[in-house]
């Protein structure tokens, strides 16, 4: 799976997107162009086929690994890197981890 996100600073300071590599209830697996640091606070935003609003939620990063190089490219032909994180979710309510639930669903998770 690969799905575009949003992620944020919960102190402030940057916003940068991210795909999902992995995702599940309790976290997500996210690539980035720039690394995260481990124990960092974030919000990431979620568009989702059940909600008009995007789900947003709160995550500790658990684990951060630097940038890599990958298989893919840039528009210039050079090697393209990522660094990888794992998210661990902060549910605010048991709405938002229904709602997780059903994005899930509806991506069509397994």
């Amino acid at each position: 799976m690969r799905l575009g996100v949003v992620l944020r600073s919960e102190r402030g300071g940057w916003e940068r997107s991210a795909h999902v590599v992995d995702l599940h209830l309790a976290g997500a697996g996210v690539e980035t162009d720039e690394p995260l640091t481990a124990g960092e606070r974030v919000t990431i935003a979620f568009a989702t086929p059940t909600l008009w609003d995007p789900l947003v939620l709160s995550a500790v990063v658990a684990w951060a690994h630097p940038l890599g190089s990958t298989d893919e490219v840039d528009a210039l032909g050079r090697p393209r890197t990522r660094a990888r994180a794992g998210l661990a979710f902060d549910y605010p309510t048991p709405d938002a981890t229904l709602a997780m639930f059903e994005m899930l669903v509806a991506i069509g998770f397994e």
